[in-house]
């Protein structure tokens, strides 16, 4: 075997412009994970896991001490103003010849290290993957488009696709498969476009994340049957290339009934959808802003009406302009009162046609009718997992779909294959395809798709350790699923659900 030759850069950009600051000399050692949402739980979950990264930086002249006001960085690092700083780190295993990210994210506030004999002064530096930029900016849909979104039949990718942008999130920035399931009413309101991403990417079976190259992506219910990278081995491992494997077989998701609840949803006649529990007062000369905020999203607007009156009783509509702002479940009315008296609106609604429905329509799937593990349970009693509250299931097909895909993986004790202490592959990502060799542990070849990372990089190297899911209780039929514009319809493969 050849010897590996590791290193490794940093880039920080202190002042948020675009450039980036080597900082690679500082660096003492790097650690971090990431994970996914265990396939199948993310229904059961409405958030997602942000990869996190540790830096151990050489501080010995004060470069990186908030306090320092001789150090180099301090203009940019005093009262908090490295608070997410975009920050990535680049791993070779070649001496140099390509290099790969393992991190990109934004960093989180230093704090001082203790001083050792080998390393001097350090500051320890946290960070955390791109969802954490954006997590806490909230955003809303016009009502417009969201009615506009739901008439050209959007997907989850779509809505997905929508939303970061959103929020800010650059074009080149999304990557998303396409979607699965036409989800007819989606829409932010003053909400966490990250977090509804994740919401939606579990109704759909899907994961959503940012990956170590700074890149959020949506992988549909089918990714790991389509994707080279989930298709083709990334990565063989046996015994003499890791310094542990375990297998374990986990209860956590064992059940052989699955009922997901669907909640559809139609526009309603058309109807008051707003008005406010007390009369709004307005001062003279004032301007005001009245947030009414529906009890369901609106599929259209037909109109406001108000009316004026001042304190004495007489009409003063004509002195009064109310300039409104729809949004899906929300209207911005700015109020402006041009007269000399305090006036009071009464009436003031919204028209419009609301949205109604709910929670009506469950989809049942058991091991018994729809499954193949029935006789384990037999012996055992029923284990019911009922999957309910995710408001982007919408139809019976989507529901019966999710319980049919989610009974299939959940019918059996789930295999999951630990390996760590690996010598690092910083090109692996989440969903790759790994194959591990160990006769004393299994007879045949395990092969898995990768759940998890978690990495350091020191003086002593680049190692990893590994979570696997076993690939054929993940898709028994692995490889052999028809893929349109890949496969004949005389090529005998089946369905993918």
């Amino acid at each position: 075997m050849s010897t590996r030759v590791i290193g490794a850069r940093l880039w920080v950009d202190w002042d948020f412009d675009g450039n980036y600051t080597d900082e690679s000399a500082y660096l003492v050692s790097a650690s971090g994970d990431m994970s996914l949402v265990p396939p199948g739980a993310g229904l059961m979950s409405s958030s997602g896991i942000i990869s996190q990264m540790k830096l151990t930086l050489r501080n010995a002249s004060g470069r990186f001490s908030p306090l320092r006001t001789d150090g180099a960085l301090y203009t940019y690092i005093r009262d908090g103003k490295s608070y997410h700083a975009p920050v990535y780190l680049e791993v070779t295993i070649d001496g140099g010849s390509n290099y790969h990210r393992v991190f990109t994210g934004v960093l989180k506030l230093p704090k001082e290290g203790t001083p050792t004999t080998k390393d001097g002064p350090t500051v320890i530096v946290d960070a955390r993957s791109m969802e954490e930029r954006y997590l806490q900016q909230r955003a809303s849909v016009y009502q417009s488009t969201f009615a506009g979104q739901h008439d050209l039949g959007y997907t989850e990718s779509d809505y997905i696709n929508t939303w970061l942008q959103t929020v800010g999130v650059p074009v080149g920035s999304i990557s998303r498969d396409a979607g699965i399931f036409v989800v007819p009413w989606a829409w932010l309101d003053d909400e966490s476009a990250i977090e509804e991403c994740w919401r939606l990417a579990a109704a759909c079976g899907g994961r959503f994340y940012a990956d170590p190259d700074g890149v959020f992506r949506y992988e549909n219910m089918a990714r790991w049957q389509t994707s080279a990278r989930s298709t083709t081995t990334q990565l063989a491992i046996s015994r003499d290339s890791m310094n542990r494997f375990e297998l374990k077989l986990l209860d956590a998701d064992l059940y052989n009934v699955v009922t997901v609840e669907a909640s559809p949803r139609a526009p309603g006649g058309a109807d008051v959808i707003w008005e406010p529990d007390d009369l709004p007062l307005v001062g003279p000369g004032a301007t005001t802003t009245i947030t009414a905020r529906f009890d369901t999203a609106a599929y259209s607007i037909s109109g406001l009406q108000f009316e004026a009156a001042d304190d004495g009783g007489n009409n003063q509509t004509v002195n009064v302009a109310i300039t409104p702002t729809y949004y899906a479940q929300r209207a911005d009315l700015v109020v402006v009162n041009s007269s000399n008296v305090r006036v009071r609106l009464y009436p003031l609604r919204v028209i419009g046609q609301p949205l109604v429905g709910g929670p009506e329509i469950e989809e049942r799937r058991s091991s018994a009718a729809d499954g193949s593990n029935q006789s384990f349970f037999s012996t055992r009693g029923d284990r019911t997992l009922a999957v309910r509250g995710n408001a982007y299931v919408q139809t019976r097909a989507h529901a019966a779909t999710l319980a049919q895909y989610l009974l299939d993986r959940c019918e059996f004790p789930r295999l999951m294959a630990y390996a760590g202490g690996c010598p690092g592959t910083p090109a692996l990502r989440l969903g790759d395809r790994v194959t591990v060799t160990d006769a004393l542990a299994a007879s045949a070849v395990f092969t898995g798709y990768v759940t998890s990372i978690d990495w350091t990089m020191d003086d002593s190297g680049f190692r990893q350790n590994l979570e696997l899911v076993q690939v054929t209780q993940m898709f028994p039929n692995d490889g052999e699923y028809f893929i349109l514009g890949t496969h004949t319809f005389s090529s005998n493969r089946y369905i993918f659900y």
